[in-house]
């Protein structure tokens, strides 16, 4: 499975605002199962920590390289 960093958000997004996993999956063309471990990964079901992985990835300070 090789999703970019914007799809990734974009999942983690939709899933904090309620919606299903099934649905998500539909929106970004994924497997159920791919769009669940990506939601897992960032604290799914918990939806608040899913806001708070949402919060952090738009808030992130860019790190000088």
């Amino acid at each position: 499975m090789n999703t970019t960093t914007d799809t990734r958000n974009m999942i983690v997004t939709m899933l904090a605002e309620g919606s299903p996993v099934w649905y998500v999956a539909g929106m970004v063309n994924m497997r159920s199962h791919d769009v669940y471990v990506i939601g897992c990964e960032a604290g799914y079901p918990d939806k608040a920590k899913l806001r708070r992985a949402v919060w952090a990835a738009r808030n992130r300070i860019p790190q000088a390289a």
